[in-house]
């Protein structure tokens, strides 16, 4: 089965070693600068006092708006060249973001990418990237193959003291819920309807560092705009 067969069958597709170990690490060193400072406008700010790791290593949004390396890993060629084969057609870039997800942190419950991106038509397409291992000790990826098929759902409320949003998706249980482990520079392409979330980060010392970058089809017509300005990727 081809990749872009399998795409539209279960929703994702996962690519080993699509980034080498050395364009990980990078990544992770340009993120610790950041943090460093505590706090970019319009990107994060963390609070190291607080009791909550995620308050402590809180999720970077739009990075790339701020860092280079990050603008030039949602333009990264081999991320470009499977997009292209999975949609049949040109993308242009809306969002990255940063997890840390440490140790002990929330995980986040089941939603729809295109629940916040309300990409038309088509969907959003999503490029996960491992930054280091992931399993479900540190919490990795659940996700409900073929349930993209799926409209956008409704979002109810949800357990935060498992997630750190307080909303979440009830899925049809016709659909399974598959943990994905990756290895440090895999790839998850995953469909913007795709039913997906994470359980908590129960390890005493492992963080669950990822890289994701949000697309859209260069044809959608309308999308939320709060994510402006799109990215040309060429």
């Amino acid at each position: 089965m081809g990749l872009r067969d399998q795409y539209q069958l279960q929703g994702f597709v996962s690519i080993k070693g699509l980034l080498s170990e050395l364009e990980c690490d990078q990544i992770i060193e340009h993120a610790l600068a950041m943090h460093a400072r505590r706090s970019i406008p319009g990107c994060f700010s963390s609070d190291p006092q607080s009791d909550d790791p995620l308050q402590q290593y809180p999720r970077m949004m739009h990075p790339h708006r701020v860092d280079d390396l990050s603008l030039q890993t949602l333009k990264h060629p081999k991320i470009v060249e499977v997009l292209g084969k999975l949609l049949g057609q040109e993308a242009v870039g809306l969002q990255t973001m940063i997890y840390w997800k440490p140790p002990h942190a929330r995980g986040q419950a089941l939603h729809q990418d295109d629940f916040y991106l309300q990409t038309q038509p088509g969907a959003c397409i999503a490029a996960w990237i491992a930054l280091e291992k992931i399993d479900a000790e540190n919490g990795g990826l659940t996700v409900c193959p073929g349930s993209q098929v799926e409209p956008i759902l409704e979002m109810t409320s949800t357990d935060t003291s498992l997630s750190f949003t307080d909303s979440a998706v009830q899925p049809n249980p016709i659909y399974d819920h598959q943990l994905v482990e990756m290895e440090k520079g895999e790839t998850l392409f995953f469909h913007g309807r795709l039913i997906h979330g994470s359980k908590p980060n129960v390890s005493s010392d492992r963080f669950r560092k990822t890289f994701i970058c949000h697309y859209i089809p260069k044809l959608s017509t309308n999308y939320n705009k709060g994510y402006d300005p799109q990215v040309e990727l060429k």
